[in-house]
Parts: C-alpha cells; sequence; structure tokens
C-alpha cells in the first residue's frame, strides 16, 4: 500500500478544525450526582472530563492509501481505504483530494474521524488551509470514552475562528430514539472569544419539551460567562410552591455575583444574590436574600451575611463577618432544616490577628443578634468591644524547658447585668520529655484574673480579683507488640496530676463562663471551666489507658479503645452561682471505641457511667456501612441523662439496577416525637435521572413541621433541573 508522509506542514487541518463540535459539549459534562448504582448501559455512560488536546504542530502527517497519484501538478488525489495519522488523531476515507496551489483539501465521500477526545462521521468536507475555513456536512459526532453524541446537517469553519452549524443534536443516551436530547436550529462558536449562540435551542424529554430558548449564549472554555442557570422549584406545606431563575453575572476574572428572583406562592417575590470576590490578599462573600412584602406577615424581610478574609503583611490576617435578619421568625419561615430552624443567635465579628515563631496576638470585636424569644434579656451572650489576646510558647535551654503565656483583656458590654473589663494572664514554666518509651511533662503556673466594673448590678466590689496556682504532671507509656496476624499492637497508660488550690470567686462576675462538657478530653484539662471568670480547684489524678492495633500490612488503625477515669482527693468548691459544691471519690466512667473490621464497616461508641450512682449520664454508639451498588446504611444513638435520648437512622438502598429507595429517621425518645423523617425513591436509566423526596422536620419548640417536596431531574452530561436534596451522609 504506497504511503506518503509530509513533515512541516501548517497547524491546523480540516480534521483538527472538527474538534470544535467539542466545544458544544465539554461546557456540561461531568460526573453525574444522581447515584452510583449500576445499570445495563453501554460502557461508560457518562462523559468524563476531556483531556486536553496534545500539541500537533511538529507532528508528521502520514497517509496511507490503495491508490496515490500525484502527477498531476494542480491536485494530488488518494483513493481506496485512505488513511491519515497525525500524532493521536485518525482519519479513514475513500478519496481525498489536495491542491498544492490553493492548499485545499477535499474529501468528496464518506469520511470518519478519531482522536482521543472526539469521533465524527461525514458524507463530505472541503477545507482550506490558507484561510482556515471549510465545511462538514451530513455529520454524526461523539466524544471518545463517553456516550455523549449528536449530528448535525452541516458545519461551516471560517477564519479559523468561527465555526457555524446548523440544525445540531447533542444527547447522552444510546440508541436511535434518545430519551432526553438537546436540539438547535443554529448554532455558533465564537472560539477566540469563548462564546457559544444557540438560535431556537429545545430541550426535549420523553419527546416532551420542557425548556426552549429562542436564543441563549453559554462558554465553550474554561472562561466564565454570564448567562441564565437552570431553574429550581420545590414545594412545603407552609409556604407553597416555589420557583426560582437564577443569573450568573461574571463581572471580572476576580469577582462575579449570582442572582435569584425566586416566587413562593404564599410569600410573594423573593430576590437572592450571592457576591464571590477574590484577589491576591482578600477574599470573601455577601449573600443576600430580601422578600419586599411577605404575603403572610405584611413586613419586609431580609437576612444577609458578609464575610471578608485579608492578608495585609506577612504574618497578619483579618476577618470580618456580618451576619443578620430582619426578625426573630425569619429562619423558623425560611429555614431549610433543624440548623437553621434552631438556631439561637447571629454573630458578627471583626478580627485581627498576627503570629510569630512562638508568639500569636489577636485582636477580636463581635456582636450579636438574638433570634430565640426564649432566651431572657439576663442570658443574653455579652458583646466583647474590644477582645485581646497574647499567646506565647518558646523554648529557653536545649533541655526541653519551655515557658508559656496566655494573657487576655476583654471588656464585656450588655444592656441588662454586670459589664466592665477583665483581665487574665496566665504564666508557666514547663518541661517536656519525649522518648520511645513515652513521655513526661510537669508544669507550673500562676493565674491571675483582675475586673474594673462599671456596672455592678448585685456585686459587692467593681475591682474583685483573684490569684491561685497551677501545678500538673502529665506521664505516659508506650509498650507495642507483634500479633499472630502480624497485626501491631499498643498499650498506652498514662497519668495526669492536677493541683490548683482553692480560692473563693463567688464575687467574681460570670461573663462568658459555663462547665465543660464532660468527656475524655477533660480527664487532661487544667480548668473544669471554660472562660476565665472561674479557675476550678482541684486535688486529682487521672487515669486512662488506651489501646491501638494497627493492620501490618496497610498501616491502617483497625481499632481503638480508650479508658479513663479521675480520682478527686478534695472536695470541688469552686461553683458556677448558685451550684452546690461537690464532693465526690470518683468522676464518671469513660470509654470510647472505635472499630473498623472491614474497609466498608466502620463503628464508634462512648459511655460515660457513674459508679457511685449506679447510672449511666451519657452513651452514643455509631454504625457506617458502604455496600456493592451504592448500598449505605448510617445509624446514630446519642444518650444523655435528663437532656437527649434520640437516634438517628440512614439508608440508601438499591432495589434492582435502576431502582433505589432513600430515607432518614431521627426520632427523640426524651420527647416522644419525631425530630425529622424524610424518604425517597431514585430512578436511574443510562443517560438520565430522577429523584424525588417527601421531608418533614420540626420548625420550632411549639411543635410546629414543615413538611416538603424536593424533585430533581438529573440529564447526564448536560445539567439537573429542580431543588437538589439534602446529603443523607454528609461527614
Amino acid at each position: 500500500m504506497p504511503s506518503l508522509k509530509l513533515s512541516n506542514c501548517r497547524k491546523h487541518t480540516a480534521i483538527l478544525a472538527c474538534l470544535s463540535l467539542m466545544f458544544f459539549c465539554s461546557p456540561v459534562l461531568g460526573q453525574d450526582a444522581a447515584g452510583t448504582a449500576a445499570t445495563s448501559c453501554p460502557k461508560p455512560t457518562i462523559g468524563p472530563v476531556m483531556p486536553p488536546a496534545p500539541d500537533r504542530s511538529s507532528a508528521p502527517i502520514v497517509i496511507y492509501a490503495k491508490q496515490l497519484d500525484a502527477s498531476n501538478s494542480e491536485q494530488a488525489e488518494a483513493r481506496g481505504q485512505v488513511e491519515l495519522y497525525r500524532a493521536d488523531q485518525y482519519l479513514a476515507t475513500e478519496r481525498l483530494l489536495y491542491d498544492p496551489q490553493t492548499e485545499e483539501v477535499t474529501l468528496p465521500v464518506a469520511v470518519t474521524y478519531k482522536d482521543q477526545q472526539v469521533w465524527i462521521k461525514g458524507q463530505q468536507a472541503h477545507y482550506s488551509f490558507a484561510d482556515e475555513s471549510g465545511w462538514f456536512e451530513h455529520i454524526d459526532y461523539g466524544l471518545s470514552g463517553s456516550s455523549a453524541n449528536g449530528s448535525a446537517e452541516s458545519i461551516k469553519f471560517i477564519d479559523g475562528r468561527t465555526s457555524q452549524l446548523q440544525q445540531i443534536v447533542y444527547t447522552t443516551c444510546p440508541g436511535e430514539k434518545p430519551d432526553w436530547e438537546l436540539s438547535a436550529s443554529e448554532l455558533e462558536l465564537q472560539h477566540d472569544k469563548g462564546i457559544g449562540v444557540a438560535r431556537g435551542a429545545k430541550l426535549k424529554f420523553k419527546g416532551i419539551p420542557i425548556l426552549y430558548a429562542p436564543w441563549f449564549s453559554f462558554p465553550i472554555d474554561d472562561r466564565r460567562k454570564s448567562g441564565f442557570l437552570y431553574p429550581s422549584f420545590g414545594t412545603s406545606n407552609d409556604n407553597g410552591f416555589e420557583f426560582g431563575i437564577p443569573y450568573y453575572w461574571n463581572i471580572a476574572a476576580n469577582h462575579d455575583v449570582t442572582f435569584e428572583p425566586r416566587y413562593i406562592t404564599n410569600r410573594g417575590l423573593v430576590l437572592a444574590a450571592e457576591y464571590r470576590f477574590l484577589t491576591r490578599k482578600t477574599q470573601g462573600f455577601m449573600d443576600f436574600d430580601y422578600i419586599p412584602d411577605d404575603k403572610k406577615t405584611g413586613d419586609q424581610r431580609y437576612h444577609y451575611r458578609f464575610q471578608h478574609r485579608a492578608t495585609p503583611w506577612k504574618r497578619w490576617r483579618t476577618a470580618l463577618v456580618l451576619d443578620r435578619v430582619s426578625d426573630d421568625q425569619y429562619f423558623l419561615d425560611f429555614g431549610s432544616g433543624l440548623f437553621q430552624t434552631s438556631r439561637q443567635f447571629l454573630r458578627s465579628s471583626a478580627t485581627i490577628n498576627g503570629a510569630g515563631r512562638y508568639w500569636n496576638f489577636e485582636v477580636m470585636a463581635d456582636d450579636f443578634q438574638i433570634i430565640d424569644e426564649s432566651i431572657k434579656p439576663q442570658n443574653e451572650p455579652y458583646r466583647r468591644v474590644p477582645r485581646l489576646a497574647f499567646r506565647l510558647d518558646r523554648p529557653l535551654f536545649l533541655s526541653g524547658v519551655s515557658i508559656g503565656l496566655d494573657s487576655k483583656l476583654v471588656y464585656f458590654d450588655r444592656e441588662i447585668g454586670v459589664t466592665g473589663a477583665r483581665f487574665d494572664i496566665y504564666p508557666k514554666v514547663y518541661w517536656e520529655y519525649f522518648a520511645a518509651w513515652g513521655f513526661i511533662k510537669p508544669s507550673m503556673g500562676y493565674r491571675y484574673t483582675t475586673y474594673d466594673l462599671s456596672q455592678l448590678g448585685s456585686l459587692p466590689n467593681n475591682a474583685p480579683r483573684r490569684g491561685t496556682a497551677i501545678a500538673s504532671i502529665d506521664a505516659g507509656l508506650y509498650f507495642d507488640r507483634q500479633t499472630r496476624k502480624g497485626h501491631s499492637q499498643t498499650l498506652e497508660p498514662r497519668l495526669f496530676y492536677l493541683y490548683v488550690p482553692y480560692e473563693n470567686q463567688n464575687d467574681l462576675p460570670d461573663f462568658d463562663t459555663g462547665e465543660f462538657t464532660f468527656g475524655f478530653s477533660q480527664l487532661f484539662n487544667t480548668n473544669r471551666f471554660a472562660g476565665a471568670d472561674r479557675q476550678g480547684d482541684a486535688n486529682q489524678l487521672s487515669v486512662a489507658l488506651t489501646s491501638r492495633t494497627f493492620n501490618g500490612k496497610n498501616g491502617q488503625e483497625e481499632w481503638r479503645v480508650s479508658f479513663g477515669q479521675i480520682f478527686y482527693f478534695a472536695p470541688q468548691r469552686v461553683q458556677l452561682k448558685n451550684q452546690p459544691e461537690l464532693d465526690e471519690n470518683l468522676s464518671p466512667f469513660i470509654a470510647e471505641l472505635t472499630w473498623q473490621p472491614i474497609s466498608r464497616l466502620s463503628t464508634v461508641a462512648g459511655l460515660q457511667y457513674d459508679w457511685q450512682e449506679n447510672r449511666l449520664d451519657v452513651g452514643s454508639v455509631g454504625l457506617r456501612w458502604s455496600g456493592k451498588n451504592g448500598k449505605r446504611i448510617g445509624f446514630e444513638y446519642r444518650f444523655r441523662r435528663q437532656r437527649v435520648d434520640q437516634f438517628d437512622l440512614r439508608f440508601s438502598w438499591p432495589i434492582n439496577e435502576r431502582w433505589r429507595v432513600l430515607s432518614r429517621i431521627n426520632y427523640s425518645f426524651a420527647d416522644n416525637d419525631v425530630l425529622e423523617i424524610q424518604g425517597g425513591v431514585e430512578y436511574e436509566s443510562c443517560c438520565w435521572a430522577v429523584r424525588t423526596v417527601l421531608r418533614r422536620y420540626l420548625k420550632n419548640r411549639d411543635g410546629e413541621y414543615r413538611d416538603g417536596i424536593f424533585f430533581q431531574l438529573n440529564l447526564k452530561g448536560l445539567a439537573s433541573l429542580g431543588t437538589r436534596t439534602h446529603d443523607l451522609f454528609r461527614n
């Protein structure tokens, strides 16, 4: 078979120009979000991220043909099983004509083209290297390694910058009658501007038109472009039907905004926007929802959140957060879940933070908007205007001795109650020694706290103060052994002794102090209170034991179990206001367990048991399992005496190759009521998926519920229509 090898040829070829078709499809390709259940579809069924085209400019063109006639000075002709190769490109046809004078190539018969990105079949084609123009007629195309495919009546290339397609069709469905297809009477791709313009575009699903646009434009590369996004919709029992059409405005390369006017039948018009910006030293965003006239309340209502972070100088950071809402019922009326409807306040803050090798300095001010009417004015959080904090942790010698310093100056302000400034300083010196067998860390410090109160309330003194020593020693050992299975198992005992002499603190205010929730970390803490208004007295010893097993092949931790308890040698006299002294010998016994017997199953459990009262104070157990074909189960049970007693069950289970069910139940035994319940069904075919979820969750303390319906249609390789449902298996 005769062959012809051409080198140093022009960069553009007729076939290379055909790659313009790829740009019509690539902006909408991506991993499907509807599910992962297996379906009997041609493989692969969804379009992968397109790999970049290789540099073909220096690659030679090699042509094979049964007959090669170059005797005619005006035109060369290749006939019979013509094959053209160039880098990753391949072309096959029965006849090829080339005019060296005009630099034009003509393919008068059917032609097939493939590369690592796209395949094309056309009836005939013509291309000019001189002005980089040409045309193809009656083509079918598809993306390599994908089910994305389509057809076009003709495609025309103009000056290597513009491609014009007539009567184009795109889908990811196999077969002659696809379940959905996107068609356009005319499509123009402006490659130099990165813009595509479609006219007479129509989206059909199951033969029924669901979207129509007489004209729209879209990006054809990674350059962002302003334009409308796909609509969202949903419904709930109290707000009614909701429909929104987002519009994306690409202001510049480093900032953009998305507007989404929404209409809620029982509320009215909602104007929403999200603004984002990013510079070399700053970044941030602003979310804003505004209701000019709520049909139910007759009021203007809004919520906005602004966040700004910056690095003005090396090692210095700034942060600003503004979070405000029009009224305390806003999240109860428009919240999308328990997290929002149960919020008690919104916090706004401004922070400047600097850090060096051994130090950290921070200036912060914050304010709170109370949105829970059950919080009494005397229980509202204090504004800190400002809060200054300086921390130091510096080694002194090579022998392991270090000094540490924690200091804070805060002014607390509120309309009701005690107000004023508090200065807290805690210098300490400690020594650390680590070895293969374990560690030891003795520490000695002195904590001093003083106040300058401007509003006394019921306190007798405007300048109370407190000073107390804090001494501790933390030590642990490390043993390990090899098991018969080749795994590594450890045994890690640990002792922590803490001594803090008693200091009467009844005349001190309580600005921001509360007792820590008792847990495993509290075994090794020097204070049982959070905040500086109380320093707990202590004469106690914490005893803990941890054992872990590591897989000998991959080093993964298979299980870990920890036990711990505090032995008290003196009563705990320092307490919060109106709390009695505690005279106990032992703390609750704490146990924690994590276990991953197989890669698909993980469990975690914990408990706190009071031996003296013979009762369970805290208990929890969790399980997460992931099976084949997208099978997933999650279960959690949480118990805290007189406060929490609830379980949370979630599962997603395929019924067959195309159908799956999903559900969540969050139930409180303490309230004898359901906190949240949802159930849904998914259907997934080769090129589309649909999900319908019914959701009910507790709206407020009065026992009112919100019922919602979420519907999402996912056209694989194109877009999703509807409202995205909540992730059942969030981390």
